[in-house]
């Protein structure tokens, strides 16, 4: 999709304080959610300002338009950072599910080796 390094930045912070929610094994809570999306949306009008801010001395006109490339990796940033959020969202429920059973058939196991 975006083969430009930056535009994985904000995906990649996502995923990592995920992994490290897990691995510090605190439940992956909705304010978690919340917060990657805000942080995703956000970087939309940061895109702006960005692109406004280095073409602020050029003339653009109809005819000559002026394009940012820094506009473009925060609104990849974005779009990135919000469909790694919903692929986040939907993964939990699984990784949840998964560690339950294990956790299951740990403890029915345990309980069949006592004497």
């Amino acid at each position: 999709m975006a083969s430009n390094p930056v535009a994985w930045i904000v995906p990649g912070l996502l995923v990592g304080a995920w992994i490290a929610l897990w691995l510090l094994r605190r439940p992956v809570r909705p304010w978690f959610f919340l917060a990657a999306a805000v942080l995703a949306v956000l970087c939309f009008p940061a895109g702006m300002l960005a692109g406004r801010a280095e073409l602020a001395g050029l003339s653009c006109t109809p005819d000559n338009l002026c394009f940012s490339a820094d506009e473009v990796d925060w609104w990849l940033n974005g779009l990135l950072g919000l469909l790694t959020t919903c692929a986040l969202a939907v993964l939990t429920p699984l990784v949840d599910l998964v560690l339950a059973l294990v956790r299951r058939e740990s403890g029915d196991s345990a309980a069949d080796q006592k004497p």
